[in-house]
């Protein structure tokens, strides 16, 4: 039996080399590396079906999600983003083309991350219930010491300040998020071990504060103290971290600063989890000790040249697509400048009509005023000498 590990080659977030490394533990040996990225475009040394546990965030390159023929698949912990615009179009569930619907009728139920992909599935009426996160069945690394040391990942800077001022315990923060494809042509060794670095600071703290969803779960397989910063001011957070907080301890983000927490002497996680950790750990041995059934398969080197045509094909839209949305902006911008200087010149009009108007106006006024006094010393003057010509 030949096993793959899923993983993203280019991510930009040690997040998603920590969803790798929770699900390579169950299988007994790595054969393949297999880009989460570019499913379809996976093919075996033979034609042979290759088996992978499946948890991840899917997917970036929307066009181009299919599933290669050569993955015996174990659909679970999955997150299915709904995606609303990308290259001047609606994308929507459009990406889960037919090809990969079947796949998940086929070899489904599937094990959903959260409340958003569980609604993703349930629109398309695809059989599904919520497995949890496969980052709950990650094992406590041996020989890591408790310290005294408090781990914030994801926090800003005066937040971080905050708790410094509220603690005498070292801060350390950590950056989960990366420079994308910094890691891409790093061996998977060099990968996992840097994911275990970050695993041994978090076992070893006395608590980590932090709002992502690939630290604070981990904590609570970890036993850890964890706090999350629930931010829900992005709407998908509500489906997707929101999903979570009956099983951590949290504190909105917004009342964070205001709210009473006792850094000394953190409160307990939740055992809630242990119940998802338990029937994802079930799930995942099935799978590895379920024999496959044999079927059909195209040959490797056929397959290939089809996959390639296929991808070349699909492309062409996008970049019609694409060139069409890059023409449209110019054209939006040629013309935001144009009724920019439009409105320049309108404003410039009408402010030397009302300067025009003004100016006139205390030139005819100037002109009245002074005709009038010359008029009163013409008449001042002929009175004067009517005057002096009546006396005399």
């Amino acid at each position: 039996m030949k096993y793959g590990l899923l993983y993203y080659k280019d991510t930009d977030n040690i997040g998603d080399d920590v969803q790798t490394y929770a699900q390579e533990r169950f299988l007994p040996h790595v054969d393949y590396l297999v880009d989460r990225e570019n499913l379809e475009l996976f093919t075996p040394n033979q034609k042979e079906k290759v088996k992978v546990i499946m948890n991840a965030w899917y997917i970036h390159d929307v066009l181009n999600f299919d599933i290669s023929p050569y993955i015996e698949p174990l659909y679970i912990s999955m997150f299915l983003k709904r995606i609303p615009y990308k290259g001047g179009i609606t994308i929507g569930t459009d990406y889960l083309n037919n090809n990969v619907l079947e796949s998940l009728k086929k070899y489904g139920p599937v094990g959903t991350r959260d409340v958003h992909t569980k609604k993703v599935l349930d629109s398309l009426n695809i059989p599904n219930y919520f497995s949890g996160c496969m980052t709950l069945t990650i094992n406590k690394l041996p020989n890591v010491k408790k310290e005294d040391y408090i781990v914030v990942v994801g926090l800003k800077d005066h937040e971080i300040e905050y708790i410094k001022k509220k603690t005498n315990r070292k801060v350390i923060k950590f950056v989960q998020d990366v420079e994308r494809g910094s890691f891409s042509n790093e061996s998977w060794d060099e990968r996992r071990k840097r994911v275990e670095d970050a695993l041994k600071l978090y076992q070893g703290a006395h608590l980590v504060i932090t709002t992502k969803l690939h630290c604070s779960l981990p904590c609570l397989a970890l036993g850890t103290p964890v706090l999350l910063l629930y931010d829900n001011s992005f709407a998908e957070n509500e489906d997707r971290i929101g999903t979570y907080l009956s099983y951590l301890n949290y504190v909105k983000r917004e009342e964070f600063l205001n709210t009473e927490i006792d850094f000394e002497n953190p409160k307990e996680n939740s055992t809630k989890y242990i119940e998802l950790r338990e029937k994802l750990e079930e799930k995942c041995k099935e799978f590895i000790n379920a024999e496959i059934k044999e079927e059909p398969l195209m040959e490797v080197e056929e397959y290939n040249n089809c996959i390639k045509r296929s991808r070349a094909m699909r492309s062409l839209p996008l970049r019609l697509v694409t060139t069409l949305q890059e023409t449209y902006e110019k054209e939006c911008e040629k013309s935001a400048k144009m009724y920019d200087e439009i409105n320049e010149l309108k404003y410039w009009k009408d402010h030397y009509e009302k300067l025009y108007k003004e100016t006139n106006e205390v030139l005819n006024n100037t002109v009245d005023f002074k005709l009038k006094r010359f008029k009163n010393k013409i008449k001042s003057t002929f009175t004067s000498k009517k005057n002096r010509k009546f006396k005399n």
